[in-house]
């Protein structure tokens, strides 16, 4: 089976999918693309948005959750997923939520300064804020023995974090930072770090 994942360079939703593919051990070619620019990717996801996985040429697979989970499908080793775990699937959704609003809060950043909002800025930064703490205070469950899709959703959401916004979350949240610093030394980690380049 050919797998072609169309990634971006500082996407937190496709460093997710990789690093999920990575720990399966999955044979995939990952190719980095401009999105804005990428008109070729509109037949296969009308939204234009990345990641996007190409099955065989063929098959399109988008939003960055739905990879992981096809790429868990095809793997021979345990499963990064928890299927009757809603503790584990709600920790996703929160990891993915930040990356979500790191990602709203860029955007209205890069805006001109007659169109951006700051209120919009300050709310994505509380909803951030929130977040980090709620996670904070129940790091133990971050902790598993075996990897998991939460583990790799809250790493890649605070490291794109820490790349968009500020390494400062770390000071009052010292057991998520001690974990982070763990987590983040994993070859998947490394290789998939945001490159602006």
């Amino acid at each position: 089976m050919k797998l072609e994942l169309f990634n971006g360079p500082t996407s937190p939703f496709g460093r997710m999918t990789k690093v999920a593919g990575i720990e399966l051990g999955l044979d995939f070619k990952e190719t980095v693309i401009d999105v804005y620019n990428a008109t070729f990717l509109d037949q296969w996801n009308p939204l234009r948005q990345i990641p996007t996985l190409l099955v065989d040429d063929t098959q399109p697979i988008f939003d960055s959750l739905n990879i992981c989970l096809f790429f868990d499908s095809l793997s021979t080793t345990n499963s990064l997923f928890s299927e009757n775990d809603f503790l584990h699937k709600t920790r996703v959704a929160l990891a993915i939520g930040i990356m979500e609003a790191g990602l709203s809060r860029q955007m209205e950043i890069i805006r001109s300064d007659h169109e951006k909002s700051l209120t919009h800025i300050r709310k994505m930064e509380d909803r951030m804020s929130r977040a980090l703490d709620y996670l904070e205070s129940n790091a133990s469950n971050s902790t598993e023995n075996t990897i998991s899709m939460a583990q790799i959703a809250t790493a890649c959401a605070l490291e794109y974090t820490s790349f968009r916004w500020s390494d400062d979350w770390k000071n009052s949240r010292p057991k998520l930072a001690a974990w982070l610093a763990t987590f983040s030394r994993r070859i998947s980690m490394i290789s998939s770090y945001p490159c602006t380049k």
